[in-house]
């Protein structure tokens, strides 16, 4: 029953809201970008990681988990 009176997203969306939400989607894909540049970056000067914590998993490489 609520949902009868509640609006849509397109019926509340105006184009001030419509605007800033696409400023925000821009601004979240420049910075990914940027971390992906930087984290080539730092794989072109140190070598292939396995991720953040690169240093920590490459120690463990090949290693087998004993019972």
């Amino acid at each position: 029953m609520m949902n009868d009176m509640m609006p849509t997203i397109e019926e509340a969306l105006t184009p001030d809201i419509e605007a800033q939400l696409e400023h925000e989607r821009g601004e979240r894909e420049c910075e990914e970008r940027e971390r992906a540049d930087a984290w080539a970056a730092i794989e072109a000067t140190h070598g292939p990681l396995h991720g953040p914590l690169g240093w920590w998993y490459s120690a463990y490489d090949g290693m087998a988990w004993k019972d």
